[in-house]
C-alpha cells in the first residue's frame, strides 16, 4: 500500500522556483527511498504564488491565501526566504508569521500538513555554488573549481557576500559575453536536477533545512524515527 505525499513550494521569486523545485523533489524522493516506512507516492510539486487579490498585502497574508487556495493538495509546504546573512532572523521575520497565519486561520490548522523553512544564509544561489560538478554540467565546461573561483570546501559558500553575482561571474567566464538566450535563469533547473546532496549537506543552512524537513516527515509518520 502506498502513501500519498503532496509537496508545495512558496518561493521568493521565479528563479528560486526554477532551482528549488527540482532540488526539493529529488531530495524528498531520496529521503523516502532510504527512510520511508513504506512506498510513498510523490506527485509533481505544486508551485504557490501570491493570489492577485492580495498582491499588495504583507507576505504572511499572501502565503496564507496561496496555501488556502491549494489546501488539501499538499502535506508539506516549503516556504523559502533568502537569509540576508542571518537565517534565524529571516525565518522568524519572513516565515514564522506565515506559519502562524496558516495555523490560526479557520480550516487551516496544520493537522496533516507541516511547513518547512528553506533559508540559505544569504541567497539560494549559494547552494548552487556548493557543487562544482553540477555547475560544470549545467554550463558545459571542464574548468576546475579553482579556475571557476569556487571555494575548496562546500561549506565556504556561505561566506560569499553576493552568491548571485558570483554565479553570473562564473557563467560569464565560461561563455564570454552572455547573450539574452544564455541568461543565468536558463541554467538553474539543470543545477537543481544535478547538485549532489553530499555537497549540500556540508553547507550548514542546508543541513538545518534537512533536519527540519526530516522532523516534519517523521512527525507525519512518513519516515522511520531511526536516524539515517
Amino acid at each position: 500500500m502506498s502513501h500519498y505525499l503532496g509537496l508545495a513550494l512558496f518561493a521568493e521569486g521565479p528563479t528560486d522556483h526554477q532551482f528549488l523545485r527540482p532540488l526539493l523533489e529529488r531530495f524528498t524522493e531520496d529521503l523516502c527511498l532510504t527512510r520511508a516506512r513504506g512506498l510513498v507516492e510523490l506527485p509533481s510539486m505544486i508551485e504557490l504564488h501570491s493570489p492577485r487579490r492580495v498582491k499588495d498585502s504583507d507576505r504572511a497574508t499572501r502565503i496564507r491565501e496561496a496555501a488556502r487556495d491549494a489546501w488539501g493538495s499538499f502535506h508539506i509546504l516549503f516556504i523559502h526566504s533568502d537569509g540576508g546573512g542571518d537565517p534565524t532572523l529571516a525565518e522568524e521575520n519572513c516565515i514564522d508569521p506565515a506559519r502562524r497565519a496558516i495555523r490560526e486561520d479557520v480550516g487551516l490548522g496544520e493537522g496533516s500538513t507541516r511547513t518547512v523553512a528553506v533559508v540559505p544564509v544569504r541567497e539560494t544561489e549559494a547552494w548552487m555554488l556548493a557543487d562544482g560538478d553540477a555547475i560544470r554540467e549545467a554550463f558545459g565546461t571542464t574548468l576546475t573549481n579553482a579556475r571557476l573561483g569556487l571555494p575548496s570546501q562546500a561549506r565556504a559558500v556561505e561566506t560569499i557576500l553576493d552568491p548571485k553575482v558570483e554565479l553570473e561571474r562564473i557563467l560569464l567566464a565560461v561563455l564570454g559575453r552572455v547573450s539574452r538566450r544564455s541568461r543565468l535563469p536558463n541554467y538553474l533547473a539543470t543545477i537543481g536536477q544535478s547538485v549532489r546532496f553530499e555537497k549540500l549537506r556540508e553547507v550548514p543552512s542546508f543541513k538545518s533545512f534537512e533536519e527540519q524537513f526530516t522532523a516534519a516527515l517523521t512527525d507525519l509518520a512518513y519516515l522511520d524515527d531511526r536516524p539515517a
